[in-house]
Parts: structure tokens; C-alpha cells; sequence
């Protein structure tokens, strides 16, 4: 925005050749007019000032002496101009040194030509108008660092649960093995309590490497290892992990995908952690018995896209935006009934704006849930092709 959008009066100007007499008339016309500049080939050579200008008129021989001579002789000839580039603050600072066209006018130019007339009362109004304006930009500030603080707190309440559960597990069953080595008891019936210390660890791990991947991710720290593979076997690798999950809720868990004569050129690891996301999310909150959908499909313009929809309650539009973003969750607070750091959604979506993809979802209450991941048709690689890459 620049000054002669927010300060200028497009007052007509008029020649060095004008008589005094028709500008008084035109003063007396409009008693909002503060100046008018005198323009010669449109550039501003000076400005008649209302106050000056009347009151050189208004003396007894002013009129009959000026009525008929050019408007030059009776003007300001080196009058403040500024160019409408000049900046607000420089703008105001430079009218602290000149009062008088503060008061009587300045003229705005552009390239040199005539623009406009500036005031101070145009001044103050845009000088009000950007304080109102900076007053919204800083509450709007101020309402999300308290909601970024919001998150954040929740986050840690969550993380308080999402860490010691497995913490005191694999602390408690170590004890109990300990104990009962240290009572001379054959260790042998133990390997259960081994196998939940292993699944504890990797779950405590699978908690800390979302939140170190999500702070390498925002401070762009992130490297992407890739690799060629076809989707198709990625996608069933993953479904292959959530088996025990599925079997757990009783959930009926279906791929469909059509026959691809691509492979995707992507960092595999991410994308199948993408998918787990995706899957446990749609898993997690499915009721029993229902069906979670994993499409694989060629989108639009040759990209690779893998779709997760399910049956559970949906979401809200308020909250359908919000799980997106980090440390929030769809059901929060301490009395929640679903385990989760809040890490899943934004990590699908900063992993998807590494690889140039793009990440949807929608919802509805009461129908369900679909994400849809899309990678651009660059990673979609002919088979032959990646067969005889080279990376």
C-alpha cells in the first residue's frame, strides 16, 4: 500500500496561467479545500494555500490587484513534495520538520508527475487506520500464542500419560523379573514379561522419534532418504503391522488397488510410517466390527495416491482443522478416551510438504473420516525405469 492510496486528495489542478480570480472562486466553493496545486505539463511547479491565498485577496486592494493576473504570482513555488514510495514513518518524520504543510498541504507525485494532495487531516486519518490495523494484527497475534500455548500445555498433559505408561511398564516388569531371580525362581515362565517390556520400549521409542522427526521438520532439518518401490508392497507391508491392531478392535481393515506400472521415488520409511498414521488413526477411532478402506490409485496429472477412509464419528469443520495442527487432539483433555501424542496428522502433513505431495481430509459427523495423500506425478517412476536407476 503506498501513499496515494491511503493519504491523496485527487484535487484538479490548475496551470501557471490560471487567474487568481477563478481559484478564489473555487476556495470559496469547497471550504474543505486546503490547497491547490499549479501544475505545468504534469509536473507540480506549486500550491496556493487556502489560508494564504484568501487573506492576500481578502485585503482591501487584494482582489482588484490579483483577480486578473496567473495564479504563479501568488503561489508557493517550492512546496513540500513527496513521492508516493516514501514510507510511512519517513513520511511523518519528515512532516515533523515542516509544520506548514502539515497544516496548509503537501503535493504526492509519482515519477515526478503530479498525483495528488496530501493533508494532515488525510495524514491522521491513515495513520489511525493503520494503528486500528495493528491493532487486530497483534491480537490476532496475541489469540495464537495463546492458542500455540493451549497446545502445548495439552501436548504435555497428554505426553505425561504417553511416557510413563510405557516407563512404569517396562520398569515394573524388569522389577518383577529381578525379584523373582533374586528369590532363586526359574526365569523360564518370564518371556511374556520380556515380550511387554520389548513392546513398551518401542512404543516409548515410536512416541520420542514423532517429536524428534517433527522438530527436524521445523527447522528444516529433515533429510529425505529415498528409494524406488511399488506402492502396492509398501501398502501391504503396513497392513501386515496393523494386523494386531485390526484383530484387537475387530476391525475388517481392505485394500483396493488397481494394477500400477509405476514405482513411487520417495523416502520409503516415511511413507510407510505415513500410512501407519493414517491407518491407526482411522483404526483407532472405527467401532467394532466396521470397515477401514486403504485405495491406491493414479490421481489426476499422474501422481501416486493412497486413500484411508472409515466409519467413525466424523469431525466437525472447527475440528477437522485443528487435528492438523501439532499437539492437538480430536478428543483432549485428561479424560480422553483414545491414546495419542496429537502428532500423527501435522507429521503426515509436513512429511507430504517435504515430497512436494499434498495431504486432504474431510469429515462429517456421523459418517466418517477420508485422508487422502497424493504424491506428485515427478515420483511416479515407469518400473523398467527405476529397475535400472541409479541413486
Amino acid at each position: 500500500m503506498n501513499l496515494l492510496d491511503v493519504i491523496s486528495s485527487p484535487v484538479v489542478p490548475v496551470g501557471p496561467g490560471a487567474r487568481c480570480g477563478a481559484v478564489y472562486d473555487r476556495f470559496q466553493a469547497d471550504t474543505g479545500l486546503v490547497a491547490i496545486p499549479v501544475v505545468d505539463a504534469l509536473r507540480p511547479i506549486g500550491i496556493l494555500r487556502r489560508v494564504d491565498f484568501l487573506t492576500r485577496l481578502a485585503d482591501r486592494y487584494g482582489r482588484p490587484l490579483y483577480e486578473k493576473r496567473p495564479v504563479v504570482e501568488l503561489m508557493d513555488n517550492d512546496p513540500l513534495m513527496v513521492d508516493d514510495s516514501l514510507s510511512f514513518e519517513a513520511l511523518n518524520q519528515l512532516l515533523v520538520e515542516s509544520r506548514k504543510a502539515v497544516q496548509d498541504g503537501f503535493i504526492i507525485i509519482r515519477d515526478g508527475c503530479y498525483r495528488g494532495v496530501g493533508t494532515g487531516y488525510t495524514l491522521l486519518q491513515a495513520n489511525m487506520l493503520r494503528a486500528e490495523e495493528r491493532m487486530r494484527e497483534l491480537e490476532a497475534a496475541r489469540i495464537e500464542a495463546e492458542a500455540a500455548t493451549r497446545a502445548r500445555t495439552q501436548f504435555l498433559a497428554n505426553m505425561s500419560h504417553e511416557l510413563r505408561t510405557p516407563l512404569n511398564a517396562i520398569i515394573g516388569f524388569a522389577e518383577f523379573i529381578l525379584s523373582e531371580q533374586a528369590r532363586g525362581r526359574s526365569l523360564e515362565e518370564s518371556g511374556n514379561y520380556i515380550n511387554d517390556i520389548r513392546d513398551s520400549g518401542r512404543h516409548l521409542l515410536g512416541v520420542i522419534n514423532s517429536i524428534l522427526d517433527l522438530s527436524k521438520l521445523e527447522a528444516n532439518a529433515f533429510v529425505l532418504r529415498e528409494d524406488f518401490e511399488s506402492p502396492l508392497v509398501l501398502a501391504n507391508e503396513v497392513l501386515r503391522m496393523m494386523d494386531g491392531m485390526t484383530r484387537a478392535k475387530e476391525i475388517k481393515l481392505i485394500l483396493h488397488s488397481a494394477e500400477l506400472d509405476v514405482d513411487l521415488y520417495a523416502d520409503l520409511q516415511v511413507v510407510r510410517q505415513i500410512l501407519i498414521n493414517l491407518l491407526s488413526n482411522a483404526i483407532k477411532f472405527s467401532p467394532a466390527g466396521s470397515t477401514v478402506d486403504l485405495i491406491i490409485k493414479r490421481a489426476t496429472g499422474g501422481g501416486i495416491e493412497f486413500l484411508v477412509s472409515d466409519e467413525g464419528p466424523g469431525m466437525a469443520p472447527q475440528v477437522l482443522e485443528k487435528v492438523q495442527e501439532p499437539f492437538v487432539q480430536a478428543d483432549e483433555g485428561l479424560a480422553r478416551r483414545h491414546d495419542g501424542t496429537g502428532l500423527g496428522l501435522p507429521l503426515v502433513k509436513a512429511f507430504m510438504e517435504a515430497h512436494g505431495g499434498r495431504f486432504l481430509l474431510t469429515s462429517a459427523l456421523g459418517i466418517g473420516t477420508r485422508a487422502i495423500v497424493t504424491f506428485p506425478s515427478a515420483r511416479s517412476v515407469a518400473r523398467q525405469a527405476a529397475k535400472y536407476a541409479v541413486i
